[in-house]
């Protein structure tokens, strides 16, 4: 495989091993195996991924998984708005309960808790925006 950078041999072979075995044994369409083939030509590990997501127990999740995910997010929200199109993935991802969202404290600078309502009430009378 010839890598886009410079990488030791040590490094290169690793990726190279990590690689033939994870094509072997995880199916995968020809467009996923490209990516997957051109994440490691970049110096990745295929049990690595670009958005840092892990699993619980510090587990990183393979690129595999999360090229997937964001693959289906970017298929179903080609025709929607930018808002339409967070909403969507927030839902995907089991985040969409907004009414939760709206009466969660947020922590700021000095420490103390402040309510979501009650910042937005005070923002509502700020002379400037």
């Amino acid at each position: 495989m010839r890598f886009n950078r410079y990488l030791p041999e040590e490094t290169r072979t690793l990726l190279e091993e990590q690689y033939k075995d994870y094509i072997q044994n995880t199916p995968m369409t020809k467009k996923e195996q490209r990516a997957v083939r051109e994440w490691v030509k970049d110096g990745h590990s295929v049990y690595e991924n670009s958005s840092g997501g892990w699993y619980d127990g510090g587990v990183p999740i393979p690129f595999l998984e999360v090229y997937r995910d964001e693959e289906y997010i970017r298929i179903h929200t080609k025709d929607m708005s930018p808002d339409e199109a967070r909403k969507f993935a927030l839902s995907y991802y089991g985040w969409d309960d907004d009414s939760i969202l709206e009466s969660e404290p947020i922590p700021n600078e000095s420490g103390y808790i402040l309510d979501k309502k009650l910042m937005s009430k005070i923002e509502a009378e700020l002379p400037f925006r």
